[in-house]
């Protein structure tokens, strides 16, 4: 099933969908708005939802493909050789 899920989602990138998801569900909002027709506000904004979710996760992906590994090597000292130790005893 998960398979199935990227699958789904990459075909969502590619058509980008999740773009054409927002404007329609702004669309939908507006229109019930102006003729007062409360379910159209709640169905067009499932709409919005599931377009503002796609772009949430695409940009956590590229923040998380943009953090820069810390080398933790770099970063602290060497242990002391053998013979170091033995000349500060």
């Amino acid at each position: 099933m998960l398979d199935k899920i990227k699958e789904y989602y990459k075909l969502i990138k590619i058509k980008k969908v999740d773009n054409y998801f927002i404007k329609i569900g702004i669309l939908g909002v507006i229109i019930g708005i102006v003729f007062s027709i409360s379910i159209l506000n709640q169905i067009f904004g499932w709409f919005i939802l599931f377009g503002i979710c796609v772009k949430l996760y695409d940009f956590t992906e590229k923040i998380e493909h943009n953090i820069i590994p810390y080398d933790f090597n770099n970063l602290l000292p060497a242990p002391p050789k053998k013979d170091e130790e033995e000349k500060l005893k």
